[in-house]
Order: structure tokens, then sequence, then C-alpha cells
């Protein structure tokens, strides 16, 4: 916002230069971001807070002014009669202006109040030229009298205002509502904005004729041949005005106070002065009397504010003498009590909520510098990693052992095919969580899985020719269930694409496959101490590959995550031309079936047996189940199983392979003997081939 010093004056006669004022203003938490030196003087350009929607005008600075300086401000006679004004604002009586208008509020939670007064055989003559440059000097186009007096009271004062042209409202009515669906206005920059039942409008008895809070429409507006107006002045309700402003695209002078809050004392204040001016530079008078619609009238807040407390939040000693003269500075009419005073918030100081916002005030007012600068003094607990942060740690550092790089992605994505795995359990069968107040398309809704963050960075590393990607992140997910519940956890994703490793002139490149994603997981999974199972997931999850997926379930059956090759469509869709696979866990889970307790063990004092083994058994036995039969027939002796051969061909029947195994026997207490190992071994064949159907291989 851009403060005219000039025009400041006519509130409060300082003697402060510029920077020295932008300085207390700023020290008051009403940050001066540059003191500028234009044709028509002295201008700040302030920024606020959007708690501070009251200082949205030059009268709002001046009441800052005159709190932070007291009478050395010089308060002028303007100043205190519009400061009387609001706190106390004249009756409306609607007089004669009832016999030219007429006013409706059906909507009174979006509008509680609207005001309109007319005048009658008045020109669009130019403004005064001290008028035309202030309005430039705020950064505002001088266009008529009319026009231009709604504008200079919106800034003097902080009240949007608008002028209709009154012959051309239907009927001589105002009626304000909510949009019909399918209606239409043309708005004052030349748009056409096509509208919603949840948008309030300003109309006539026939069609809107003003987007509420926003900006007039072109039909109505004031011309050269206006000679009558309606001058509307009302306070709405802020949420409408920003939900129809960002719907629209309509941001206006108008739209950024209404947003903030305005007081709705201001809409009788606006109306006199705004009249007054008008009849100072035309010499019209309006109609006498103010048609005022207000069926639900604001109250006021009573607070109170312990002396004591303040002292001990600030930081020093706030002394009943000076406390009175701030909060009485700040229009909140102080009544003494024990420790302290009663005061009533003004309504414009929509802020002032509780005690500490009233510290608040004397702390600023009365200078933040009193404020002793001594060291924090209290009680500190010794600080350590949570519980889930150590174990995400652990998870980071077994994945960066075995190759992987981890990556930080955005929370915030448009929606994907990657967001909801179809079929799940728990977590994972809620769905993606939409913002209500989007900044883009592109950042519209949280994520709800990790693989689309994956794979933004794995598209963005393509367009730049990295394609050989290791990558894992941990992070938070976001979803709802359906009871419209809002969760938040942190998972595990994990992509694996290109080669695994750089090209060498003495092996060949081994690209990444679904079995080194698997290699990866079980990599983790072992030195998390956890024992499980992987179990096809047969396009239960539409964005992985049918045949080359599975879920992982611990050894209570529980879903830990989802591994396997991104599907051959959404491949394509992301212009990926080779495969991509890719695994998400939730940590939460893993934690769960994770061993936290390290057990250690000496090393063997006897010897290992070695047996290598082979069979031939259908392929479409699973080799978990084969592992599980053998290592369950070996008995406690056996120590380990490792598959190190498969082959197909002749002579193994078509629809069969040859599995070789080499097996690890082992007795911790004594040597074993070739007898005792055979006996097992022949276990192990017997078991194989009763359940699966496998023959021995010579």
């Amino acid at each position: 916002m851009r403060v005219p010093i000039e025009w400041l004056k006519d509130f409060v006669q300082i003697d402060l230069a510029p920077d020295a004022l932008a300085e207390r203003l700023t020290m008051a938490g009403l940050e001066v971001e540059e003191a500028l030196d234009t044709p028509q003087g002295a201008v700040l350009s302030m920024y606020l807070t959007p708690n501070r929607g009251d200082c949205l005008s030059i009268f709002g600075i001046a009441r800052e002014v005159y709190a932070l300086l007291g009478e050395a401000a010089r308060p002028t006679e303007l100043f205190h009669r519009l400061n009387a004004q609001i706190l106390n604002p004249p009756v409306a009586e609607p007089q004669e202006a009832a016999r030219h208008a007429r006013v409706e509020i059906r909507d009174p939670d979006l509008c509680p109040r609207y005001a309109a007064r007319i005048i009658r055989d008045i020109a669009p003559i130019p403004a005064p030229a001290h008028v035309q440059h202030r309005l430039l000097a705020a950064g505002m186009r001088p266009i008529n009298a009319i026009v231009d007096a709604t504008n200079y009271v919106m800034l003097e004062l902080g009240q949007p205002l608008h002028a209709f042209d009154l012959h051309t409202l239907r009927e001589h009515q105002i009626i304000v509502r909510r949009a019909e669906p399918g209606e239409r206005i043309t708005t004052l920059d030349g748009q056409t904005h096509t509208l919603t039942p949840e948008m309030l409008m300003i109309c006539d008895a026939e069609r809107p004729v003003a987007v509420a809070g926003m900006m007039g429409g072109a039909e109505t507006e004031v011309s050269d041949d206006t000679r009558h107006i309606l001058i509307e002045s009302a306070h709405f309700s802020p949420t409408s005005i920003r939900a129809t402003a960002r719907t629209l695209g309509l941001r206006t002078e108008s739209s950024y106070r209404f947003e903030r809050f305005v007081d709705p004392n201001l809409v009788i204040v606006a109306q006199h002065r705004v009249c007054e001016l008008l009849q100072e530079w035309t010499g019209v008078a309006a109609v006498s009397g103010v048609i005022d619609v207000y069926p639900r009238p604001f109250q006021t807040r009573t607070l109170t504010v312990r002396l004591s407390r303040a002292s001990r939040l600030l930081g020093f000693e706030v002394r009943p003498d000076e406390a009175h003269g701030v909060l009485t500075r700040l229009n909140l009419r102080p009544e003494p009590i024990e420790d302290g005073f009663r005061v009533q918030a003004p309504l414009y100081r929509a802020d002032l909520q509780r005690e500490e916002d009233l510290i608040e005030e004397l702390g600023r007012i009365l200078g933040y510098e009193r404020i002793p600068a001594v060291p924090p003094a209290g009680f500190t607990t010794q600080g350590k990693d949570s519980p889930e942060g150590a174990f995400a740690e652990r998870v980071r550092t077994i994945l960066l052992s075995a190759g992987l790089q981890e990556i930080v992605g955005h929370t915030l994505e448009a929606p994907n095919p990657l967001q909801s795995g179809g079929e799940g359990v728990g977590e994972w069968m809620y769905q993606p969580v939409p913002l209500q107040n989007p900044m883009s398309d592109e950042l519209s809704c949280l994520r709800h899985s990790l693989l689309s963050s994956l794979m933004r960075a794995a598209d963005h590393n393509r367009r730049r020719n990295r394609r050989d990607l290791h990558l894992f992140e941990i992070g938070r997910v976001f979803a709802q269930d359906e009871r419209g519940d809002y969760h938040e956890w942190t998972h595990l994703g994990v992509l694996m694409t290109g080669l695994l490793h750089a090209p060498h002139w003495a092996s060949k490149p081994q690209p990444a496959d679904f079995y080194a994603l698997k290699g990866v997981v079980e990599h983790l999974l072992h030195e998390l101490g956890i024992e499980a199972r992987f179990v096809p997931a047969e396009g239960r999850d539409h964005r992985l590959h049918p045949a080359r997926a599975a879920y992982v379930h611990d050894a209570d059956d529980q879903r830990l995550g989802v591994l396997g090759e991104l599907h051959p469509e959404l491949q394509k869709q992301y212009e990926f031309r080779q495969r991509v696979y890719l695994a998400e866990f939730g940590l939460n889970a893993l934690m769960r079936a994770a061993a936290h307790t390290v057990r250690y063990r000496p090393l063997p004092a006897f010897p290992p047996v070695l047996r290598d083994i082979a069979i031939v058994v259908a392929q479409d036995v699973p080799y978990a189940a084969l592992e599980q039969t053998i290592r369950a027939a070996g008995g406690d002796w056996l120590e380990s199983v490792r598959l190190f051969d498969r082959y197909t061909g002749a002579p193994v029947p078509e629809g069969a392979h040859s599995l070789a195994f080499a097996l690890v026997f082992r007795d911790p207490t004594r040597t074993l003997t070739d007898e005792e190992v055979n006996a097992r071994v022949e276990a192990i064949f017997a078991a194989l081939e009763t359940q699966h159907g496998a023959q021995r291989r010579g």
C-alpha cells in the first residue's frame, strides 16, 4: 500500500522526516518497504500483514501514528471527527432516499450490511487537481469526480464504495443475492464471467450489475451521460469475497480490503464522507437520508488485560498510566480493574481476540526496544532422535550402502495414475487428498504415494540424458478414507532403471531388472531382521506390470509394501524407453516388523559340511516353496541354502527346469559325519519329490 505523506498530514500534523517515520512504523510492526520520492511528494510503500486490514487506509495509518506519538502527532479536527463517527456511527434514516431506490438483502450471511445514498442531477466533471495528484501518488488513475470520490474515500478510510448510474438500474432496485446457475456479467474491465451459485452478486430487478466487493458491471457504470447515481457502501463476508475473487481471477483494491475484514461501522461513515466530498467538489448535495439494511448488527468484544501478566510476558514493567494512555490512543476505551484494564475492542480491530493480543499492542506501542536483552532461561531436555526418526536413519544407511541415492521430492503434485495402487488394505486403500485452494493445477493435491515423486525425479534426469538411476526417498504421504477423515504416514520408495553399474571392458553391462530390485529389497529386509515373503500381485496393482509385481508380507501375513516393474502403458505415458522398477513400503509397517535388538553369536568352532543337489521340477513351482521345503527337511543342521544354477532345454522336459542348490550343514557343538549329512540330503530329496513332484538329477 502507498501512503502519501502530504495526505497523511490531513489527519496528523507530524514533524518527522519520511525515513524517521518509516522506522517508527516498521518497529511497531507496520513494515515500510521503502520511502519513495515521487512527483506528488514523499510516499511510504508499506507491506501489511493480513490481520491488519484496519491499516489499509490513510486514516488507519494515521491512527497508528497517533498511537505511537501521542499528542506529538497533533491530530487534526478531521481526525477527531472521523474517529468519533467510526466509534459511534450516526443513525441512518431512509428519509427521501427511500423514494428513489429500494435495497433487499437475500443472503445476510454473505452481506450483513448494505447502504445506499442517492445523488441527483450531478455531472461527472473532473475532480480537483489536488485530489487527482493524491490518487496518482497512491497508485490509482483519476477518472471523474464521481468515481474519484469513491476511490478517494476507499483509500482514505478503507471502505470500498461503488457508484451506479441510477437510470440503468431496472426498477431502481438493488438485490443482494447469490448468482443463479449460468448467469453472466461483463465487468468494468470488459471481461465476461460465467457465475456460479457460490458467488455473491449485486443485482437489480432483472440481472447482476456488480460482483459483490470486487467490480461493477459495464452496463451500469457511470458515464458522461450519467445524471443520477446510487452510491453503494456495504460489508461483505471475507471468505466469500476471497473465494469468488480466486475463481473469477478478479483482484482489485476493493477485494483486497474486503478479504481482510472491513469495519461494518465504516459503511455509514464512508457514505457521509463521499457525499460530503462530492458536494464540496461539484456543489451538488445528496438526497436526504440513507437506505441502510443491517439485519444482523455486529457486537464489540470485551477483553481484559492484566499488567502483571503483561510485564511478565514483555520482560519489562508496564506502568498503569502508560498502559492507560496506549489503550486510549488505540480507541480501546479502557476501564480500570484490579491489576489491569477492561477494554472494548472496536469492530475494525478484528485481530484483537484475547489478552495476549492486548499485551502485544502494549509492547509494540511502548517500543520493542524496551525488552531487555538477556539470555534465555529455563530447563532443557537432552536432545535425541525419535524412534521413528532413528529407524528412518537406519533404513537410509542400509540403502545408501547398497548404492542407492536419496532424493527429496515435493509433497504437492498434480493428479496422476501413480497416486493409488488399486486393491489394498489399511493405508494402501485410501484415496489422495485434493487441495481446497491450489496455487496451480501442477500443485493441486497432496501426494498419496512416493512412486509419483520418484518418477518425477527420474523424468527430470531422463530429460537431461541421465538414464542410469537408483533412487530412494523417505517422506510423508497423505490420504483420506471413505469417511473423509485425513491421514498422514511416512513411506519408503525405491526406483531403479538403466544399468546397474558403469560400463567396463571386462564385463557386459547389466541392466536393472525385477530381480535386481528384489535383491535390494531382500537386502534391506535382511538387515532389518524381517522375515518376509513375496506374494504375486497378479495385476491387482494397476501401476505395475501384471506379471512382474509382488506384495511383501511379514511373518504375520501383514502387508509391508509392493514392488515390481512399471506398467508398460505408464512407461509409454512417461516416455521412458527403458524399463523402470519401483517399490514402496510403509515405514511404520517396516518398523513394527523389524528386529530392534541385535543378537551376536560366536564364530563357528566346527567345520561345515557342503553338499550340492540338483533337481528337475515344473517351472510353475515357486522358488520360495522349494526353499521352504528344503529348510524344513534339512532341520537345524542346515545353515544356508543358495540357488546357484538354473538350466532349461534338452534333456530337461518342456515346462520344467533344472535347479541346483548349494547346501551348508553345521552343528555348533561337534563335527558332523558324512553319514549324518547324507541322511538329511536324502530326506530333502524325498520331501521335494513328495510335495512338489521334483526329480533328482544325476
